[in-house]
């Protein structure tokens, strides 16, 4: 895997399979827009592999055309960045003289930690329905890449990609265990309803390790935040400042409020305030208006 991967920048190749007029350009500024916009625009053919990179980006800033579609709708470079990521992908056909969407690639640049790309990679592969290094045409392929790109082959481009997803599933494996150990220091047998816990803190887990066993990281984050919820509540044991309520009933008046009562003349001249404020006069409504004096 050190070979494969850089600590810096990653070179994809993902082979493009359906493609259609989704979206726009902005003929003004040359960023990406929604097929409803209505200003001047240019229709571009994205992809579904740039479509699905592009939706797992969080904070993204709206990409950017540095080689505008012409004619050709489906050849372009855009640009764009999602924290300390860049992302630069190149769409360009490879075979038949890109008549049809199966002759095209997309040229993915990652720049940024390997944390960041390698999560990036493994969320977008797990959502398209086929590995995106699998080449439609692979002997072009070859070819294209010992043209543009001489390092490179095809099986270097899926040891990059498979070296990427083993990155991130292992991130989320130690986030796992970290999160594992942590329940392990938490919980004991001597806390009350100790089964119970037991029992959420294992579901918990087990959730986690079925949802990283089909690469499905958000899944794996829900279960890792349910579990860290759980070991807060343990902690902090809710039921510690709970005051149990007295056997009995019969109070031998210990319980009660010490008060300093006002004096007996103090408490009539009180009582005759209070009173004397809730006599106010009651205006009768019902009757009909006095007449106004001429």
């Amino acid at each position: 895997m050190e070979e494969v991967l850089n600590a810096n920048v990653s070179i994809l190749m993902a082979q493009v399979r359906q493609a259609d007029a989704s979206h726009k350009i902005d003929a003004t500024h040359h960023v990406l827009r929604g097929k409803h916009f209505n200003g001047p625009s240019r229709t571009v053919y994205l992809g579904d592999f740039t479509r699905a990179l592009l939706s797992q980006l969080s904070n993204a800033e709206t990409p950017v055309f540095q080689d505008a579609p012409g004619f050709n709708e489906q050849r372009w470079k855009l640009k764009t960045t999602s924290s300390e990521l860049r992302i630069e992908v190149h769409s360009c056909p490879y075979w038949g003289w890109g008549l049809l969407t199966s002759g095209y690639l997309n040229i993915i640049t990652l720049e940024g930690p390997l944390k960041e790309r390698s999560r990036l990679v493994l969320d977008t592969v797990s959502c398209l329905g086929q590995p995106p290094w699998e080449m439609a045409h692979p002997t072009s392929g070859e070819r294209w890449l010992k043209r543009h790109y001489p390092l490179l082959n095809l099986k270097h481009n899926e040891q990059a990609w498979r070296s990427l997803q083993e990155a991130g599933r292992s991130q989320l494996n130690e986030e796992i265990q970290r999160m594992k150990e942590h329940a392990e220091r938490v919980w004991s047998e001597d806390i009350d309803d100790a089964m119970e816990w037991r029992t959420v803190i294992d579901d918990d887990l087990h959730m986690a390790r079925q949802a990283l066993a089909e690469d499905n990281a958000p899944g794996v984050e829900r279960a890792i935040a349910r579990l860290e919820a759980t070991l807060i509540q343990i902690e902090n044991d809710p039921d510690a400042g709970f005051v149990e309520a007295p056997l009995s009933i019969i109070s031998d008046g210990s319980d009660r409020l010490r008060v300093d009562h006002p004096k007996p003349a103090q408490a009539i001249e009180l009582t005759q305030t209070l009173a004397a404020e809730d006599d106010v006069p009651l205006v009768d409504l019902t009757g009909p208006p006095p007449e106004e004096e001429e």
